[in-house]
Order: C-alpha cells, then sequence, then structure tokens
C-alpha cells in the first residue's frame, strides 16, 4: 500500500503549469484559503503547496484524494461547481458530483477538470518482483542494434561504470548492494548499480554524486531508490528504464530536458513536465 500520490495542476486554457509535478503524502486536500483566494493543496505531513491566486471559484474543500486501502486511492469531489474526469480524447468528461468518487488502481493516472484546472492524479505502483523469473526489465537505448534492449535482471546487477569520457555497462552477479561493493573493491568507478534489493524488488544504489538522476531527481552517493515500474534513470545521458512484461507498455516524453517514461494514455500530459503525450511528441517503450 502507497503513502504518498503524484499530483500535477495546470490551466485548462494556455496549458500553463501552476503545479509541477509533486509527490505527497497521503491524504491530500485541495482547496483555497484567504482573501487573495490562494489555490492550496494540503498534504497528510503537514506541507501545504500554493499555485497562486484569484481562484474564487475554488471551495475551500474541493478535492481530497485517499488511499483505498488496496494500494490504490480514491479521488472526492467536495466541490459547488463541479470535477469531471477526463476520459480518452473524443470521449466527454464524467462529472463526479458533489460526494462521488472515483477509485484508482495501483499505478493508475487519471486527469480531472474543474473550473478552469486540469489536474492529473497518479498512483504511485509498488515492483511485483516473483522470485523465480522477474517481471522487471531493465530498458535500454542500445547504439549497437539501433533500437531498444531488455536485460533480464534475474540475480543480475548492471553496473555503469565511468570509463574517462565514457559510460560503459557491466553485468555483475547477485544483488545490486554487494555488487556495488565488490566493484568498488576493484577499483571501478560505478556511477550506478541496479539490481535486486534481496528483498523481491529491484534497486538502483547511486555510485558518485551529481552523476545520476532518477525519475528527473539528482541522487547523491550511496542513495538507493526503488526502480518500479517506468521508473527512469539518466546517467550521463544514457537512459536506463525499469519496464515490466505484464504492464505493457508506455510513452516516453521527448522533451529534451524530461524524457521520462509515462503510462501508455496518448492524450494526456507527461507527469513530470506537462507536455502532452501522443501528439507526434512521443514514441512507443516496450520490453
Amino acid at each position: 500500500m502507497t503513502d504518498d500520490v503524484e499530483l500535477s495542476i495546470r490551466q485548462v486554457t494556455g496549458g500553463n503549469v501552476l503545479l509541477a509535478t509533486e509527490t505527497l503524502r497521503l491524504p491530500v486536500e485541495i482547496g483555497r484559503f484567504g482573501a487573495d483566494n490562494v489555490g492550496r493543496v494540503s498534504a497528510g505531513d503537514g506541507r501545504v503547496v500554493h499555485f497562486g491566486e484569484g481562484y474564487g471559484t475554488l471551495s475551500r474543500q474541493h478535492l481530497t484524494i485517499t488511499p483505498s486501502g488496496d494500494g490504490g486511492l480514491v479521488v472526492t469531489d467536495l466541490s459547488s461547481n463541479g470535477v469531471a474526469q477526463i476520459g480518452q480524447e473524443g470521449s466527454a468528461p464524467v462529472p463526479l458530483g458533489r460526494g462521488g468518487t472515483v477509485r484508482m488502481a495501483p499505478g493508475a493516472m487519471r486527469a480531472f477538470e474543474t473550473v478552469g484546472l486540469r489536474l492529473t492524479v497518479c498512483s504511485p505502483k509498488e515492483a511485483q518482483v516473483d522470485a523465480i523469473g522477474q517481471p522487471l526489465h531493465l530498458v535500454y537505448d542500445s547504439t549497437s542494434t539501433g533500437g531498444l534492449k531488455a536485460l533480464d535482471l534475474d540475480g543480475v546487477s548492471i553496473a555503469l561504470v565511468a570509463n574517462g569520457p565514457e559510460v560503459l555497462m557491466r553485468r555483475r552477479k547477485g544483488r545490486a548492494a554487494q555488487a556495488l561493493e565488490a566493484a568498488k573493491a576493484e577499483g571501478a568507478q560505478v556511477l550506478v548499480m541496479v539490481g535486486p534489493d534481496g528483498a523481491g524488488g529491484v534497486e538502483a544504489i547511486c555510485g558518485m554524486s551529481n552523476e545520476v538522476e532518477h525519475n528527473r531527481r539528482t541522487l547523491d552517493e550511496g542513495e538507493a531508490v526503488q526502480m518500479d515500474h517506468l521508473a527512469t534513470l539518466d546517467i550521463r545521458g544514457q537512459l536506463l528504464r525499469i519496464m515490466s512484461a505484464e504492464e505493457g507498455k508506455g510513452l516516453s516524453c521527448t522533451n529534451r530536458d524530461c524524457r521520462q517514461l509515462n503510462p501508455y494514455l496518448p492524450g494526456e500530459n507527461c507527469r513530470y513536465c506537462g507536455q502532452r503525450l501522443g501528439d507526434g511528441t512521443s514514441y512507443w517503450v516496450h520490453s
């Protein structure tokens, strides 16, 4: 069960980003406060994020996002002016109705419109890895094949090693933490090690600070992050992505400053930068 939600907000008219994608602790409430009608997002850990002023059509308690109990989310409309769920492109928005809810499965992403705002809500998915035959694969851009190549991570870790200005990929047996220590003992300049975490998941461990980004966030030396479905690592411009054979395909944002993987929802916006997906600026990625 996840304790977080990923949320972004933009204007329907003009598409201006009011709130870039934020990971927030549940439960989350969206509304307004004060004489200036400041937009407000309140998280369960006490964090408050503002996104401008002049939103008098927002209710003080407009919408909530709460855990569903099965690892997913429940979005509830508490507003006076209405919240509608956006479906596939070309389909009419579906109003929730005051007190109405939408249940979201783990890993699902949904878009909602209300009072001129478009909210994108994503329920993070925890990696599910079997003991035999892991369904998660490391996918990378292979210059030798001219396309994408997938590597099985069943008992094998992958090291990205600095060799002067070049970045080399090396296979290492065993869990990521053990493989990293062994590589360092041999004198290798490991930028990042990706592999099994010993608890049924896949993790990435940063070997050198300021060299590795995980979903657009720079990692510190020794920092470990879980590599769930659609996670992306950027190592000096080389992209490593985690894909699940069971989950199928995703869309890769081709904004040069982003390039993150998203669930396959053509016509939606990239959850990281807000660029529209599936309109000729994105391409298929599969394992």
